[in-house]
């Protein structure tokens, strides 16, 4: 079942497999389209973070 871009917090930080999981896409995925730029976030050390907001604006709110 699509979780609702509703149930994703706008102000929370997820990580790749966090993000992987909301999306459906796997976290090598994820990391190729963080680093295309159609997902937009922030590497902080070896990891990504994605902000809620920004998952919502990927999946089209």
């Amino acid at each position: 079942m699509p979780l609702s871009p509703r149930e994703i917090d706008p102000e929370k930080l997820y990580t790749t497999e966090e993000t992987s999981e909301l999306l459906r896409l796997g976290p090598q995925t994820i990391r190729k389209k963080l680093r295309e730029g159609s997902i937009h976030g922030k590497k902080v050390g070896r990891r990504w973070l994605i902000k809620g907001k920004e998952i919502r604006r990927y999946i089209g709110e």
